[in-house]
């Protein structure tokens, strides 16, 4: 069995500073980071993962997902929107070894990264069995 860290949504948006900021965002990715770092050098002590991928939100015009008066639950404020600062990864997510990265949400709301794809069209279930 293939084991798999799936780094979900770490992007400026869901971070302190963000439209959708999650207090402490900003720390995880740095966590994140450190945990990347130490497996992309094979250290004996990271985990043995064998592929590492991420998602991203990446909203061209996902809709009624999209509110000037959101409900926090089926509407949002504008967030990780293509094109700005906001969809892209955090900076303190560095380094980014991901053997793949799965965008989701471009046309509609997608709150799992099984609902993303690869540039390519691949999604996550289909990648992951490959």
């Amino acid at each position: 069995m293939a084991h798999a860290l799936i780094v979900v949504d770490v992007q400026n948006d869901f971070c302190e500073g963000g439209s959708l900021p999650v207090e402490g965002g900003a720390r995880v990715a740095s966590e994140i980071s450190e945990l990347l770092h130490h497996w992309s050098r094979r250290d004996p002590k990271a985990p043995p993962y064998d592929v590492v991928v991420a998602t991203k939100d990446h909203h061209v015009d996902p809709g009624a997902h999209w509110s000037t008066h959101p409900d926090y639950a089926d509407s949002w404020p504008v967030h990780c929107k293509v094109g700005t600062d906001g969809e892209a990864f955090h900076p303190n997510l560095d380094p980014q070894p991901f053997d793949a990265v799965f965008l989701k949400g471009e046309r509609a709301a997608a709150y799992s990264g099984f609902e993303g794809r690869t540039s390519d069209g691949v999604d996550l279930t289909t990648w992951l069995q490959q």
